[in-house]
């Protein structure tokens, strides 16, 4: 699975605490956050990775491409969140599945058929009397965590239907969402970095 190197992290720390040192609100999203990290892949050149992004893409299936030694590692970028204290969970969002007409088995092999690894970028923010703090980790996601769904084991909760796949990641399907998708990952199951702590 891609990683960045040593390099690229300290180079999107870097961009990362001026972000905040322009902006004092929030935390660094989106297409910003897509945008400091092709920036961080650039900038060790000794390790020869090209990178291709495209700011605004709606590639459904890779917001970029890094390609190093002969090979090409598609990547989703997301920012996502750490839920829980006790037992912690990387939570992610993602497409909305309304062009599959809520037709399970479409919507599950799409899923199982996903071939970009997760790159997030969960944040969280700490106020008290010593003023803010802006926290960021780089976490790794192997797509192969988010697979192995069946069509016919969602079950309806709520608004929503749910089901775990074998590797113990939950996901969820909001049909009054388009159909959107979202994976709550176990943290022991993915790789991070220490946090970035600005402020």
């Amino acid at each position: 699975m891609y990683r960045l190197t040593p390099r690229m992290l300290q180079d999107f720390e870097s961009s990362l605490r001026k972000f905040h040192e322009l902006f004092g609100g929030g935390r660094c999203d989106g297409w910003q956050l897509e945008e400091l990290l092709v920036r961080a892949i650039q900038s060790d050149t000794r390790a020869q990775h090209s990178v291709f992004w495209q700011e605004g893409g709606h590639d459904d299936k890779a917001d970029m491409r890094v390609r190093t030694n002969g090979e090409t590692h598609p990547l989703q970028i997301k920012s996502g969140r750490i839920d829980g204290k006790r037992d912690p969970k990387l939570v992610l969002s993602g497409h909305r599945l309304s062009r599959f007409n809520g037709d399970f088995d479409a919507m599950t092999a799409y899923l199982n058929d996903r071939t970009a690894n997760i790159l997030s970028v969960p944040y969280r923010q700490i106020n008290d009397d010593r003023g803010r703090q802006h926290i960021y980790t780089v976490s790794y996601v192997d797509v192969e965590l988010l697979q192995g769904l069946e069509p016919d084991k969602w079950n309806k909760r709520g608004a929503s239907y749910h089901q775990i796949n074998p590797a113990g990641v939950a996901l969820s399907l909001t049909e009054k969402m388009s159909w959107q998708v979202w994976w709550r990952i176990p943290v022991n199951l993915i790789k991070e970095t220490p946090p970035i702590v600005i402020g």
